[in-house]
């Protein structure tokens, strides 16, 4: 009896260290920028990252732009760099993932999931893509809403346009954008509460 309870005891204290850690740091982006952002995956990166991460990125309002690996970030104004890696215990999951986000270069945005010292969590056993899209979300909570959208500067001698007129100078720009439904009907709506 005693040798059970001396093994429950230290099963407890090993499972106890184990630990799952997220960390993010939400982007902060200039009003300028174009909802553009480059996408620099880690070399061998497996597929679904990237697909999962992009759907996201998507959902979020930017247009991607998939760079190859190792591109530097400041090649574009707005780019990303993600790590997945991936370990075996009974199935496979994700391990550990490291998206980060720069403006010309510069880092503005941080998220981190990591799971190596996961050891005995049942808990690490995640859908990777739910994952990425939760990463995804705190690291663009309004997405490109704050971005793209500066009204344009006033030359000389004519009139600023006014709010509304701004507003449907937008949603025909919008019109023109080959947006799925869902994305049309968001975009809209984020229009329309500015």
């Amino acid at each position: 009896m005693r040798a059970v309870s001396l093994f429950m005891l230290v099963s407890v204290f090993a499972i106890s260290g184990c630990s799952i850690k997220q960390t993010v740091t939400p982007a902060t982006l200039s009003a300028e920028l174009a909802p553009e952002i480059c996408m620099i995956p880690a070399p061998n990166l497996r597929a679904g990252f990237t697909t999962a991460y992009q759907a996201s990125l998507a959902e979020k309002g930017f247009r991607t732009r998939l760079m190859t690996p190792g591109s530097s970030p400041s090649r574009c104004a707005l780019s990303t760099t993600f790590i997945g890696n991936w370990g075996w215990d009974l199935a496979l999951y994700m391990k550990y993932a490291d998206i980060r986000v720069y403006e010309k270069g510069r880092q503005v945005g941080h998220a981190e999931y990591d799971a190596r010292w996961g050891g005995g969590r049942l808990d690490k056993f995640i859908s990777a893509e739910q994952k990425i899209a939760e990463l995804t979300h705190q690291l663009f909570p309004r997405g490109a809403a704050d971005i793209g959208r500066r009204v344009p500067q006033v030359a000389e001698g004519l009139t600023p346009l006014s709010k509304e007129a701004y507003r449907q100078q937008q949603i025909e720009r919008l019109m023109n954008e080959n947006l799925s439904y869902e994305d049309y009907q968001r975009r809209y709506r984020e229009l329309m509460a500015d």
